[in-house]
């Protein structure tokens, strides 16, 4: 009787360790998929646990009130033109793939996530200038000069996910952070002075390979020129990274998953407030621009698209001053150097100095999101009147002001 209670207590055991080792291949007749891949009224496809519209706008726009230093009743200079050099680390430290970092290599993550960068960049900058830097074999090539064009710069950022991905995990070498700091410095230090002059350095690697001394010959040189050093690491905090960031008033991360790394970012596009040792002695200066007028000929005429670069086009903008022809708008005038631009360019680079009013949203009603109508092109508001009797703007009337004796908003900032 005991060998044979053994024995079924054994066969019930073995039972039980099949049944967990084999619980994969049981799904209970439901497809994983079936359940994540929904579709809604209109036929779009939706799957759950994604991020709907809906969450893309308050996480946007809670992202820019974190950076709004204006509704803290306190006077805050910005500079509204920008001039920005992205430093990438291409070494060995960022060609391994980080389970923190999903979607590929370190570097395809960061070069994808630079991207989304530019757009959001020039969006939030129309003024402003970008340029990259690559970090790679122990030295720093310029990759892109400044410029406000975000075609040349994103084309320039799939040229360097095709070099990394035929040198494979092999290649990269080492990390220097000095020789992209004086590479960058020199650039940004023949810079007009009216605009800001900053450095952003995305960094994977835990060592730096530096010919000289950074604290100590780099550093100096960086706060003689106003420059702001920013730096994100993807791997850990470096302590010389820290220092130059502290030091010239630039703000440091370290990445702790892929969302982070992304809002990080995106937060740099922001315009920070001016650092005070840049206008004690400071007096406004008056920057010229100019509103070219566009012109279209029947026959393809030469035109200036970078410094160094004409193309054949039959639509160009023509310079007020020199009359030189340039191809997109805004850019510095490669002739006689004004900036040319437009007057939705000045508006949009104004709303960092006057945001929009704060406002609240309104209860689901019957389950539903306040958001799901904010799908038209055009304003749609309505007046109503709250129980304490004053009058209230509401957006489709499903979103409304909360500011004092505001009564209208811009819809455009509340769309992505």
């Amino acid at each position: 009787m005991v060998n044979a209670a053994k024995s079924a207590a054994l066969d019930n055991g073995n039972s039980k360790q099949q049944t967990a080792s084999h619980a994969w291949e049981d799904i209970g007749g439901n497809n994983g998929w079936e359940t994540a891949v929904q579709e809604d009224a209109e036929g779009r496809i939706i799957v759950s646990g994604g991020e709907t519209t809906a969450d893309m706008i308050r996480r946007r726009r809670k992202r820019l009130e974190q950076n709004d230093y204006s509704q803290r009743n306190r006077r805050v200079v910005r500079d509204m033109i920008r001039y920005i050099y992205v430093l990438i680390d291409a070494s060995r430290w960022t060609r391994d793939k980080d389970p923190v970092l999903p979607g590929g290599t370190r570097i395809e993550v960061v070069l994808n996530l630079l991207q989304e960068f530019i757009q959001e960049y020039y969006d939030q900058n129309p003024l402003s200038h970008l340029g990259f830097v690559i970090l790679k074999d122990g030295e720093a090539e310029i990759l892109t000069q400044l410029s406000s064009s975000s075609k040349t710069n994103k084309l320039a950022l799939q040229s360097v996910a095709e070099i990394t991905a035929a040198e494979g995990p092999s290649g990269g070498g080492e990390f220097s952070l000095q020789n992209g700091l004086e590479v960058a410095g020199r650039s940004l230090g023949h810079q007009p002075r009216h605009g800001s002059r900053e450095i952003l350095v995305v960094c994977g690697a835990l060592a730096s390979t530096d010919p000289g001394h950074l604290l100590t010959e780099t550093l100096p040189r960086l706060k003689a020129a106003n420059i702001r050093v920013s730096t994100l690491a993807l791997a850990a905090e470096m302590h010389v990274c820290r220092k130059v960031a502290e030091e010239t008033g630039g703000s440091l991360g370290v990445c702790l998953d892929k969302a982070h790394l992304r809002d990080w970012l995106l937060g740099q596009c922001v315009p920070p407030p001016a650092l005070k040792w840049q206008h004690q002695n400071f007096a406004c200066e008056m920057v010229r621009m100019g509103f070219p007028a566009r012109s279209k000929s029947d026959i393809p005429t030469l035109v200036h698209a970078t410094r160094d670069i004409k193309l054949l086009a039959r639509t160009a903008y023509t310079c007020p001053q020199c009359y030189a022809k340039c191809s997109e708008l805004p850019m510095d005038c490669v002739v006689c150097g004004l900036k040319l631009v437009l007057s939705p360019h000045l508006a949009r680079s104004f709303h960092h100095l006057f945001p929009v009013a704060p406002f609240e949203e309104l209860p689901p009603e019957n389950g539903q999101d306040p958001m799901d109508n904010v799908v038209s092109s055009g304003p749609s508001i309505a007046k109503s009147s709250s129980a304490a009797g004053t009058e209230q703007a509401m957006l489709n009337s499903k979103i409304r002001l909360s500011n004092d004796g505001e009564k209208t908003s811009c819809f455009a900032c509340l769309r992505l």
